[in-house]
C-alpha cells in the first residue's frame, strides 16, 4: 500500500447475501437430501437425518405454539451439545421466534438477571449434566421468572427429587402436545432468530440480537471459504451457546448440508478423539485449549485421525508454533484461522488454504464478502493510515440487527454512524437509502498488512502500558509458547509504583519437561523481543506456588478469563508471594 493510504478495506461483492429463513433452508434440505445425516450425537447414541430434523422441529414448533410462542417471542435454552438444542432452534425459526442461548455455567442469579428483561415464554433445560446440577434451582427459576409458561426438562430421569408444579414439564411430553395445530407464520429473513450473550470475560454479559439474514449468510461464507460439502462430517466439541458452536458450527453445516457430530455434552478430549475415528470426521473445530488437550490426551497417538481434511481454530490467541503443530501433527491439513465476534454474527475475516504459510500463521485472513472494515483511532473514529494499529470497526450484513437487547446505552456505544461516510447521492451500498453506514466498534486492536490481511494484536482493554510504552500481550505469549517447556502462556499487566504497570506471565509446563528458571525464560523472550517486553514475573499454573491457580480460569466456551488472571496477578504482587526478578 502507498504511504498514507487510509485503512479502509472492502470485501468482495459476490456472492451476494441470501434472503431466506432457516425454516425454508431446512425444508429445502429435507426435499433434496432427506436421508443425509444432519446430526450424529455420539454421547446420546442418536442420529437425525435432514428429514427427521425438519419433521421434529415442525412438531416442536406446534408444541411451542400451544404455549403462546409466536412471532417476536423468546424461548430460552440451557443445555449441553444435544440434538434437542438444534430442534429448538429450528422450531423457533419456523414460528418467527428467537432462541435465547444461556451459558450452562450460569448460576441462579445470572439466569434470572439475563432472562428477566428478555421475558421468555419457555425455558428448556435439564436437571443437570457433567459438573452442573440445576435441581436445587429449578423451582426458584419458575418462581422468579413470571413470564415463563413452562420450564421444559430434557432427561427428567436424572431428577433425584420430584418437582411438582403445573409449569414443569418433560421435553417428550411437551413434544406430543398441540400436534393438530398448523404452523403458518409469516417469517421474514430479517426477523430476530437468535439471542446470544457475550461471554462476560470482559464484563457483564450483553444480549446480542441476530437475524436469520445475519447468521445464515455467515454460514454461507464460512462453508464456501472452506469448500465444505454435504459429504463432510464436522466434529463439533465447542458449546452451542456460543457463536462458535451455533453459527460457525451449526449454521455453516446446515447451509452446506453436511453433518454435525456432537462428541459429548461438555467438552471431553477423549470423546472428541473417539468421534473423529468412529465417524470418520473430515472436519474438527475448537479453541486453542481444546486442541492442546486433545494432543495431550493419552489416546491421541492411538486414534485414527486420517479422515481429517480441514479445521477451524478460534476463540483466543493462536501462536504460530501451535498452528504448525496442529497442521502437521494432528494433522489438520487445511487449518483456518479467523477473526470476528458475536455482535458481527461471528466470523468476518478468515484465511484460505491457498494463502502463503506466512499469512496462514501470522494473520486472521482477509475480509468476507459484503463487509467493509476500517482501522480507526480509539475514541475518535478517525481513520488511520494503512498499516497502523488501531480499533477495528466493521459495517455490513453481519452487524447485529437488534443491537444489544434492552440496552440502548451499550448499543449506542458499540453501533455508530460515521459522518465521513456520507455519500454525495445519499445512498449507502450496504443499507439501501440510508445516507450513513452503521459501524460496529469492536474493541479489538489490529492493522492491515501490505496485502490487506488482518493482523489482530489483541483487545484494546488488554493493552499493557509500561512506563509509557503500549505493549500487546499477544506477541509475548507467542514467544513464550515457542519455548519447548511451555504448553500455554498468558501475559497480563500488574501494578508497579515506578512504571505504572509491569509484565507478568502465567505459564503451564509441558509434560516431561523440567521447569525452567525465570531468568532462562527472560533470556528466551529477549532473544526475539525488546527488553521492555520481557515479563518480570512468571507464575506456573498447576505448580506449587502459593496463590497460583491449579487450573486456568476459563469461560464455559473455553476461552481464558484474563480479568481473573489480572485479579490473581494483583494479589500475588501485593502479597509478595513470588520472587522479584530484576531486569
Amino acid at each position: 500500500m502507498p504511504p498514507n493510504q487510509p485503512s479502509i478495506v472492502y470485501g468482495p461483492s459476490t456472492p451476494r447475501p441470501v434472503s431466506m429463513t432457516f425454516g425454508e433452508l431446512l425444508s429445502d434440505h429435507a426435499r433434496h437430501r432427506p436421508n443425509n445425516y444432519a446430526i450424529i450425537s455420539h454421547h446420546q447414541n442418536v442420529t437425525l437425518t435432514y428429514r427427521d430434523l425438519d419433521n421434529r422441529s415442525t412438531a416442536l414448533a406446534r408444541a411451542f405454539a400451544g404455549y403462546g410462542v409466536g412471532a417476536g417471542d423468546k424461548v430460552a435454552i440451557m443445555l449441553g451439545s444435544r440434538t434437542e438444542y438444534i430442534e429448538a432452534f429450528f422450531a423457533c425459526a419456523k414460528l418467527g421466534a428467537a432462541l435465547v442461548l444461556l451459558n450452562y455455567a450460569f448460576v441462579l442469579e445470572e439466569i434470572v438477571d439475563t432472562l428477566t428483561p428478555v421475558a421468555p415464554k419457555l425455558l428448556i433445560t435439564t436437571p443437570g449434566f457433567a459438573r452442573f446440577d440445576y435441581q436445587p434451582i429449578i423451582v426458584k427459576i419458575v418462581e422468579r421468572l413470571p413470564t415463563l409458561q413452562a420450564l421444559v426438562l430434557v432427561d427428567p430421569h436424572r431428577l433425584r427429587i420430584q418437582h411438582t408444579g403445573s409449569k414443569i414439564i418433560s421435553y417428550e411430553t411437551l413434544f406430543q402436545q398441540n400436534q393438530n395445530a398448523v404452523v403458518n407464520c409469516n417469517v421474514s429473513p430479517h426477523d430476530i432468530v437468535n439471542i446470544q450473550f457475550t461471554s462476560g470475560s470482559t464484563g457483564a454479559p450483553k444480549a446480542a440480537a441476530l437475524s436469520h439474514y445475519n447468521i445464515m449468510n455467515c454460514g454461507q461464507y464460512i462453508g464456501a471459504q472452506m469448500g465444505v460439502t454435504d459429504a463432510d462430517r464436522v466434529c463439533l466439541p465447542v458449546p452451542l451457546f456460543h457463536s462458535f458452536g451455533l453459527i460457525i458450527g451449526m449454521c455453516a453445516s446446515i447451509w452446506t448440508g453436511s453433518t454435525m457430530i456432537f462428541p459429548s455434552e461438555l467438552f471431553n478430549s477423549t470423546s472428541t478423539l473417539e468421534s473423529i475415528e468412529k465417524y470418520q470426521c473430515t472436519g474438527i473445530y475448537g479453541v486453542t485449549t481444546m486442541f492442546i488437550e486433545e494432543m495431550n490426551n493419552p489416546n491421541f497417538s492411538r486414534t485414527n485421525r486420517s479422515s481429517l481434511k480441514f479445521g477451524i481454530m478460534a476463540g483466543s490467541a493462536m501462536p504460530e508454533d501451535l498452528l504448525q503443530k496442529v497442521t502437521t501433527s494432528f494433522p489438520v491439513p487445511r487449518l483456518y484461522t479467523n477473526w470476528g465476534m458475536t455482535e458481527l454474527s461471528s466470523i468476518t475475516t478468515m484465511t484460505h488454504h491457498t494463502d502463503p504459510a506466512v499469512k496462514r500463521f501470522h494473520t486472521a485472513g482477509r475480509l468476507f464478502p459484503n463487509f467493509i472494515a476500517k482501522i480507526v483511532e480509539p475514541g475518535t473514529g478517525r481513520v488511520l493510515p494503512w498499516g497502523q494499529k488501531g480499533e477495528i470497526v466493521i459495517a455490513g450484513y453481519g452487524v447485529m440487527r437488534g443491537g444489544y437487547l434492552h440496552n440502548p446505552v451499550q448499543t449506542a456505544g458499540a453501533l455508530k454512524e460515521h459522518i465521513e461516510d456520507l455519500e454525495p447521492n445519499g445512498v449507502g451500498p450496504i443499507y439501501g437509502n440510508k445516507c450513513l453506514r452503521t459501524w460496529m466498534h469492536t474493541g479489538d486492536e489490529g492493522y492491515l498488512d501490505e496485502d490487506g490481511y488482518f493482523v489482530i494484536t489483541g483487545r484494546i482493554k488488554d493493552i499493557i502500558i509500561r512506563g509509557g510504552e503500549n505493549i500487546s500481550p499477544v506477541e509475548i505469549e507467542e514467544r513464550l509458547f515457542a519455548h519447548p517447556a511451555i504448553v500455554q502462556a498468558s501475559v497480563i499487566g500488574v501494578p508497579n509504583a515506578r512504571l505504572g504497570e509491569e509484565l507478568a506471565a502465567f505459564v503451564e509446563l509441558e509434560k516431561g519437561h523440567t521447569m525452567p528458571a525465570d531468568n532462562e525464560l527472560q533470556d528466551w523472550v529477549r532473544a526475539s523481543l525488546s527488553r521492555f517486553k520481557t515479563p518480570r514475573h512468571f507464575w506456573w499454573v498447576g505448580g506449587s506456588q502459593n496463590g497460583v491457580p491449579r487450573e486456568w480460569p476459563k469461560t464455559a466456551s473455553g476461552k481464558l478469563r484474563k480479568p481473573d488472571l489480572r485479579d490473581i496477578g494483583r494479589n500475588l504482587v501485593k502479597g509478595g508471594t513470588t520472587e522479584q526478578a530484576r531486569l
